[in-house]
């Protein structure tokens, strides 16, 4: 649910902008509204997710996100679809750290990357299924039906998250943010994370525009890029494990180097359909690999702090999801997303030196 609410927005940009009468750049604006909204909950309220119950955080998460959705369908301007927007990601502020602790919590021992995994798989069935599918929802109904159709699902969401134990958890809550963020690595780990995210959000928010704009289509034309890089994030859920064996910590800089070439790939061959489907593909692999990493290492590095911890990935990853929303939009309308996606690769490469120091300890 709160991927199919990421990226739901990026292939029905263009159709939400006309409808709202508005320009791509401020339908963006929603973009970068939804990435503030977590932020700010997961600073403000993340010192608190060791000392709730993880059910409970996760009640309130996603009953903000069912909200959220529904306003963001009645939504008649895009300043109100902004503010829907920061709803859902007040709401995703805590359920995002939430759900990743308790995977943690409920691994195995040396199975952390292989758990986070399994919870990453969530990512690609919104990709796979759920965006696709708003994408025909798009354009058969208009893209308000989307935004209903994953209210509904949201608030499915909630009763199922009724059936999980309340145990609460046992960590400190006062100063907890500023205890994470001194804990040995994660400095580190989070300016990889907010690298990372900084250059997918920019990207995947302006590549369905792109396609549709070089290859023409609708709605269900850009869905295809996002069913690609869904097959391929799913697909790499196989390789979670072997991620475990070979340890993580030394993988984190190669996977962020290997995901810079491949946004140099998207530039390359955004002009040749077929093959940027293929390279899509590619992405969603390596992202996947790239974002389990750092995830399972930022699990592990403070067991007493992992819910603050997780809040802090959290707020990093959409401290990157708003700078792209705020930037990203400008890049795009003045130099192309040739630019636009070669800019991600840089950013990536800066943050591969700053990792590798971590992967050496």
């Amino acid at each position: 649910m709160v991927g199919a609410q990421a990226f739901v927005l990026a292939p029905l940009l263009p159709d939400i902008a006309t409808g709202l009468s508005a320009s791509t750049a401020e339908v963006g604006r929603a973009l970068s509204a939804y990435g503030v909204g977590i932020v700010a909950s997961a600073l403000l309220l993340g010192r608190r997710l060791d000392v709730l119950s993880r059910r409970a955080v996760l009640l309130a998460g996603m009953g903000a996100l069912a909200v959220a959705a529904a306003g963001s369908a009645a939504a008649p301007h895009w300043s109100l679809l902004a503010l829907a927007q920061l709803v859902g990601g007040a709401g995703v502020g805590v359920a995002l750290p939430a759900t990743y602790a308790l995977a943690a919590e409920l691994a195995p021992p040396g199975a952390a990357a292989r758990a986070t995994g399994r919870v990453l798989t969530g990512w690609s069935i919104a990709l796979v299924a759920g965006v696709p599918l708003a994408t025909v929802l798009g354009d058969a109904i208009g893209w308000r039906a989307a935004f209903g159709g994953l209210a509904v699902l949201c608030a499915g969401q909630v009763a199922l998250y009724g059936l999980l134990p309340a145990t609460p958890a046992a960590g400190p809550g006062r100063g907890a943010l500023g205890a994470a963020l001194r804990a040995p690595g994660v400095a580190v780990l989070l300016t990889g994370v907010l690298a990372y995210m900084a250059a997918f959000y920019g990207v995947f928010a302006f590549v369905g525009v792109e396609i549709r704009a070089v290859h023409g289509g609708g709605a269900t034309t850009a869905g295809l890029v996002a069913l690609s890089y869904g097959l391929g994030f799913g697909l790499a859920a196989a390789a979670d494990r072997l991620l475990d064996r070979l340890g993580t910590a030394r993988l984190v800089a190669p996977a962020l180097a290997l995901l810079a070439a491949v946004y140099l790939a998207l530039a390359a061959t955004v002009g040749a359909f077929a093959l940027f489907l293929a390279v899509a593909a590619v992405w969603g692999l390596v992202n996947h690999i790239g974002l389990a990493l750092l995830l399972s290492r930022l699990a592990e590095v403070a067991p007493d702090l992992r819910g603050a911890v997780l809040a802090l990935n959290t707020a990093a990853t959409y401290g990157g999801a708003a700078v792209a929303g705020a930037l990203a939009g400008p890049l795009y309308e003045w130099a192309g997303f040739g630019w636009l996606a070669t800019s991600a690769a840089v950013l990536l490469a800066l943050a591969v030196p700053v990792t590798a120091v971590r992967t050496r300890v």
